[in-house]
Order: C-alpha cells, then sequence, then structure tokens
C-alpha cells in the first residue's frame, strides 16, 4: 500500500492557528495521508480522508468499518468512555440509540427551550453593566454547562468539575498532540469522572425529570440499560453535550465579529439565524476529526484500498470546505444555499443531541443580537484551544455599547 509523502504536522502552532491551508493539501494530495501515532488499541497510526464525498461515505459506512474500540482494547481495560454509545456498532447501537431518542425529540427540546431562553437571558443581564464581556468565560461555557446540568439533574456548580474531566479526556485522546503527561491527566479524569458519575446514578432519587430519573425507571421496567450502559450514556452527555456546542457559540460569534457585512445582514434579517447556524459550523467546525473507526475488511475508498484493521479518520474540517461540494468555501455566507455540511455526521451515527444544539444557538445568538446589537472584537489575534481533535476558543473579548 503506497503512503503519501505529504508532511502534515498537526502539532504545530501554525496548525492550531489556522488549519485550513494544511486541510487543502489533504485534499488536493493524490491519496489519503497517513499519520503516524501511538494510542491504546495499539495501531500505529491513522489514515486521514479528507474530501467531502469520501468523508460522508466513512460517516455512513457500518458494513466494513466499525466504532466499536472493544474490538482491540481487552475488556478489562474498557472504561465507560468505550462502552458509549458513540463507540457502538449494531445492533447494540440500535437499542441503546432508541432507548435514548425520546430524550433528544422535536417534543422534548421544545420543553428544554424556556430553559435555554432562561438561562441566556440572566447570563446577558450580569454582562450588561461592564460594556465588555469576556465571552467564552462569560456566555459560551455557561450556557451548554448550565443546560446540561439541568439535564442530568446535577449541581450547576458541579459542572465546572465535570468540564475539567472531559477537557482533560479530549486532550489525552487527541493523538495528535497528547503526552505522557496529557495521557496520565487523562486516566486520573477519566476515574474521576467515572466515580462522580456511579454516584449520581446510584441516588435513591434521582433529580425529577432529569435523564437520570429517566434511565433509572426504563431499568426499572424492562431491565435495560444495564449499569454500565446507563454510565456510558451520562458520560456521552457530559463530553458531548456541551463541548461542541461551546464551540459552535465562540466560534460562531468570532466568524461574525470578522465578517461584519454578515453580522449586519444578521441584524436586519434575524429569520436567516438558522441558516447561519448552519454556515457556523461548516466554516469554523466544532468537531475537526470524526471520533474513531477502523475496518472490518478490505474496502475501498474513493478508490483507495485499505487493508483489514486499519484506523481511518474522516477530516470534517476540511470535507466542510471542499470546493467540489461548496461554491467559494473560504467566504463565510449566512445565505449559503444549499448547505450540507457535515458538522453533525451522517447517517447511524448522526449526533443525537444535535436538535439541542441548535436550539442552544439560536436562542443565543437572537438574543445576542438584540440586546447588543453593536458588537466588536478586542485585539486582533483569535486565541484558540491547543486542540486538533476539536476547534474552539480559550477567550474572546468582545466590547459592545
Amino acid at each position: 500500500m503506497k503512503r503519501c509523502g505529504l508532511l502534515i504536522d498537526l502539532s504545530s502552532k501554525q496548525f492550531i492557528k489556522n488549519p485550513y491551508p494544511a486541510y487543502r493539501q489533504l485534499r488536493e494530495a493524490e491519496h489519503p495521508v497517513w499519520i503516524p501515532h501511538e494510542d491504546r488499541t495499539g495501531t500505529d497510526g491513522i489514515w486521514m480522508f479528507s474530501r467531502y464525498r469520501d468523508v460522508a461515505v466513512i460517516l455512513r459506512e457500518t458494513q466494513n468499518i466499525s466504532k466499536d474500540i472493544s474490538r482491540l482494547v481487552p475488556a478489562d481495560r474498557l472504561t465507560a468512555f468505550d462502552r458509549m454509545l458513540l463507540n457502538m456498532d449494531p445492533p447494540e447501537h440500535t437499542r441503546l440509540r432508541a432507548l435514548m431518542a425520546p430524550q433528544f425529540s422535536v417534543k422534548r427540546v421544545a420543553q428544554l427551550e424556556k430553559r435555554i431562553e432562561t438561562v441566556v437571558d440572566e447570563l446577558l443581564s450580569k454582562i450588561l453593566p461592564g460594556r465588555e464581556m469576556e465571552f467564552m468565560a462569560d456566555f459560551a461555557i455557561p450556557l451548554p454547562i448550565l443546560v446540561i446540568a439541568g439535564i442530568l439533574g446535577v449541581p450547576a456548580t458541579d459542572m465546572q468539575l465535570l468540564k475539567t474531566w472531559t477537557s482533560d479526556l479530549i486532550s489525552g485522546l487527541d493523538s495528535a498532540r497528547s503526552d505522557e503527561r496529557a495521557k496520565s491527566r487523562l486516566a486520573d479524569s477519566m476515574q474521576a469522572l467515572t466515580q462522580y458519575l456511579e454516584d449520581l446514578i446510584d441516588r435513591p432519587q434521582p433529580a425529577s425529570g432529569s435523564l437520570v430519573e429517566y434511565l433509572q425507571q426504563l431499568r426499572r421496567e424492562s431491565g435495560k440499560p444495564n449499569r454500565m450502559e446507563v454510565l456510558g450514556f451520562c458520560t456521552l452527555i457530559v463530553l458531548a453535550g456541551h463541548e461542541t456546542t461551546v464551540n459552535l457559540l465562540g466560534n460562531g460569534l468570532l466568524t461574525l465579529l470578522k465578517h461584519p457585512e454578515q453580522l449586519d445582514l444578521l441584524r436586519k434579517n434575524p429569520e436567516l439565524i438558522p441558516a447561519a447556524i448552519d454556515e457556523m459550523l461548516r466554516f469554523e467546525t466544532p468537531l475537526q476529526r470524526a471520533t474513531y473507526r477502523i475496518t472490518t475488511a478490505p474496502f475501498t475508498i474513493g478508490g483507495f484500498e485499505l487493508e483489514e484493521g486499519q484506523q481511518v479518520s474522516a477530516v470534517i474540517g476540511a470535507a466542510n470546505r471542499d470546493p467540489e461540494q461548496f461554491h467559494a468555501p473560504e467566504v463565510f455566507a449566512v445565505t449559503r444555499s444549499p448547505n450540507r455540511q457535515l458538522a453533525f455526521g451522517l447517517g447511524i451515527h448522526k449526533c443525537l443531541g444535535e436538535r439541542l444544539a441548535r436550539a442552544e444557538a439560536k436562542i443565543a445568538f437572537s438574543r445576542l443580537l438584540e440586546k447588543l446589537p453593536h458588537m466588536w472584537l478586542v485585539g486582533e489575534e483569535p486565541d484558540w484551544q491547543e486542540k486538533t481533535l476539536f476547534r474552539g476558543l480559550k477567550s474572546l473579548a468582545v466590547r459592545f455599547d
């Protein structure tokens, strides 16, 4: 098998600052690019697919590509993270997703919207007197944290602890940048998070209307899901339920402020906000690469032959700027249509919490444009997190009048 000689340094500061020139190189390479890495599955590297059509194939494929990490990790080393919905294949995935689906249905998200509106208004009321805010700390981070705290039935103050642990998990799982120190923090935080969630699901009286109460009721009625599966559900909600939404809010506002003509268009036409959210997701994708996948049989993608047992990566951040799919992909346009961005995935593994994330973003940007109509950036250089799996900001200083 021929390996492309293209060298992409995913750990460089330049890549963190602006990955899109490297993504262009990936898309234009003759073959997918092989990136060596070390992870606990024992594989020595991963094939990076970056063209839209190839990424779409990987996201949809279930017969020849698996997400079940237990194929390579011994049972005694599997964690709650490994056994959550995100890392399962059918039929287990189908059964468990059906159990969780009612918690993220149109009806359920509509019920949550009032709570989201209240949280947004409370956060904005606290920052108005200052005429300047650190958007990430004051708004983008606490909003999803408070929403997820309500869903899980945990004290909002505890969510900061959970956020610290999940941040360590994300850094440790980012094979492009993780080192021994990051892997050590990953192990410690995984243990702490697991213990916290075990204590939560073992409470005899969980918070009324919470996800834990719902899952306990299911267990009483049918014996399913089992305890490990409940733990996996809660881990998934903590990990995926706030990180991507935080990044959507921060990346979205930064992009709007860097494109004032589009921000002005949105102010004058707030009905464009849903389309603008899709464009934010495309232009600065919160989850840059899809999670773990490995071939279970020889499989061909875009004319490239893969062997059984090879890890593949769907580089969503690159696919979302593929000129073969999107006209003028480097242009941010809130009126873009069609916009088949892949930020939430495709197929059976498409993000279960998509409706919730969209609801949070729609309410947040609607209120921001209404209450803070004149905003601008403080400083020139965005402060990006040093992660490659996710793309998000450490901080975002905003001034307004």
